[in-house]
């Protein structure tokens, strides 16, 4: 059974995992530090820590901006997990999606261009 989604008041995702109850400020601060510090994500920063959880990320994260991503994912092609790699990955290569999805052959050619006209 799927649980409903959870209604935020903040779109900062620090925010909402400590309106969620999984993140202290004390957490969240020290996050925002080391996130400056290193240029890692946010969620990266609090999971290396094991402060949360992926699932527990996951339920806290905006909605996706990728719509290709968005739409591999509920075709079944992709999971979240492989999505958020290939987002973070491009985020540092700056490569297509796509690309990075095919490359590390989680998707293959054909299903991209299924995906992108669905």
């Amino acid at each position: 059974m799927t649980k409903p989604k959870r209604q935020f008041s903040s779109s900062l995702i620090g925010q909402r995992l400590i309106e969620a109850g999984y993140l202290t400020q004390e957490q969240l601060d020290k996050a925002l530090a080391q996130q400056s510090e290193t240029g890692l994500l946010f969620g990266e920063v609090c999971l290396l820590h094991g402060w949360i959880t992926f699932e527990q990320l996951k339920e806290c994260l905006p909605p996706l901006r990728s719509k290709i991503g968005q739409k591999l994912m509920e075709q079944g092609v992709i999971t979240i997990e492989q999505l958020y790699l290939a987002l973070v990955e491009q985020r540092s290569t700056g490569h297509r999606l796509g690309h990075i999805l095919i490359a590390r052959g989680w998707v293959d050619e054909s299903k991209m261009t299924v995906g992108s006209h669905n």
